[in-house]
């Protein structure tokens, strides 16, 4: 959830003004890291479909497990064409009791409800705002959502459509229809509006300006994008070697994204992201990332837990009571204590966190050890080198606690030699030299620091 259990057992009206940063409300920390319970939108081509069959809908064990874990908040994909099978129809009585029950789920073990429409800008295959599928009837299925649900406690927002493509003729008009639907019944939850091009966030500017121009009485809009780190940025990971991507690639993508956000004055959230399970560097990438969208006080959703997917390479569910090794990393940006309300910031004087796990440069000579330093920039550092004495910060790994010892001798990126005099050790490592402080703009990240064989 964006906001802590203490917050949001509140009442509705005070959500409101914390999300909307009322100066005369106390803000309570939010929540960077939830997932997508995913599960209720399976086989969106089997239609009706039959749950337990096509589809399936989290049983409470899932809430129960995921609350115990910590997470506070769920984004909820459903499909429009199994609520209505017949556009501008009656809502299907047995999806609606399937979705009924996951609220009561969800209410019952402090969890929240992002609830998406995961339709991609179509019904039945058909754009939004063409002749089949009028923006009228669009309005109108947001409108019943809010009717059906806007009274449940569990509900936190609306994402009024998941990755809208090949619409860039109808999207910005059909997202201001949605956004009417949800406001003629509720005037105060947040309305999560994602962008076209599969709500890219690496593209997002190349197609998302007209968004600016959407209106909302309750001014409680928030921008949603996706990330995914493969070449096409779909989540299939088959054409990519992740072992040639820079650690630093997880923020590139997104960072486009989020300097819209700060340009424009806007408040947004990733609404997914994940990676395969299959290579430890792919954590390295998503680790540096969300510590990027913690800076920035972005809240983000992993992509993907719930029932049906087995071995799937992204899931997050365990397996046979074993974690998958997405899990430490998210777990890590759960911790969201920096953030008061949805970013990004505009400014910040607070120590930007440091990625702890960065695989280390391979060494530079035979005998010598080098590690990449930890890349972040805040009072006392800069680009992971400190600013008042000379000093570096490098990951804490077993190698480097083995390499960097006291009175060995280092070799920066300026070709300097000097000796370490101390070493303070912990999830990341301090290596500290003689002589005067060094420049951070000069040897700091993404350069490497080297303990010299002789």
């Amino acid at each position: 959830m964006f906001f802590s259990k203490k917050a949001l057992k509140k009442s509705l009206p005070l959500v409101a003004a914390l999300v909307l940063g009322s100066a005369s409300v106390q803000a309570e920390p939010i929540d960077l890291v939830s997932l997508n319970l995913s599960g209720a939108g399976f086989a969106p081509h089997v239609l009706p479909g039959i749950n337990g069959t096509n589809y399936i809908f989290p049983i409470e064990s899932y809430f129960q497990q995921w609350s115990a874990r910590g997470i506070k908040t769920f984004r909820f994909p459903i499909i429009w064409e199994r609520l209505q099978p017949k556009l501008g129809g009656p809502l299907d009585p047995t999806y609606v009791a399937l979705i009924d029950r996951t609220f009561g789920y969800a209410q019952k073990h402090n969890i929240k409800i992002i609830l998406d429409l995961h339709n991609y800008a179509r019904y039945r295959g058909q754009v939004i705002g063409t002749s089949s599928v009028p923006y009228a009837r669009y309005q109108e299925i947001m409108t019943k959502i809010a009717q059906q649900w806007s009274k449940q406690p569990a509900l936190y927002a609306y994402d009024i459509m998941n990755e809208p493509n090949g619409a860039l003729a109808y999207w910005a008009t059909a997202a201001q229809y949605g956004i009417n639907g949800v406001r003629a019944v509720d005037k105060t939850r947040p309305i999560i509006v994602e962008g076209n091009g599969w709500s890219s966030a690496t593209r997002w500017a190349e197609w998302n300006d007209p968004l600016l121009n959407l209106k909302d009485p309750s001014n409680n809009i928030i921008f949603s994008a996706h990330s995914y780190f493969d070449e096409n940025a779909g989540g299939s990971y088959g054409d990519v070697n992740v072992n040639t991507l820079d650690v630093m690639y997880g923020v590139n993508r997104v960072k486009p994204f989020v300097e819209w956000l700060k340009k424009h004055g806007q408040r947004g959230y990733i609404g997914e992201f994940g990676v395969p399970d299959n290579n430890p560097r792919w954590n390295i990438l998503m680790d540096n990332m969300l510590a990027y969208l913690k800076e920035n006080c972005v809240p983000a959703s992993y992509w993907a837990a719930g029932p049906g997917w087995g071995n799937y390479f992204m899931s997050v569910e365990p397996i046979n009571g074993v974690e998958r090794p997405q899990w430490p990393i998210l777990k890590k940006y759960m911790d969201s204590s920096s953030c008061t309300e949805i970013g990004p910031k505009k400014a910040t004087t607070s120590p930007a966190p440091a990625p702890t796990i960065i695989a280390p440069a391979p060494p530079v000579a035979t005998g010598s050890v080098s590690s990449t330093i930890n890349n972040f920039t805040n009072t006392d550092w800069l680009n992971g080198v400190y600013r008042k004495k000379a000093g570096f910060s490098v990951p804490g790994t077993a190698a480097n606690k083995a390499a960097f010892q006291v009175g060995k001798s280092v070799k920066l990126a300026d070709g300097q030699v000097r000796k370490i005099t101390y070493v303070q050790a912990g999830t990341n490592l301090g290596v500290y030299l003689d002589g005067a402080a060094v420049n951070g703009a000069t040897v700091g990240h993404p350069k490497t620091l080297t303990v010299l064989s002789k």
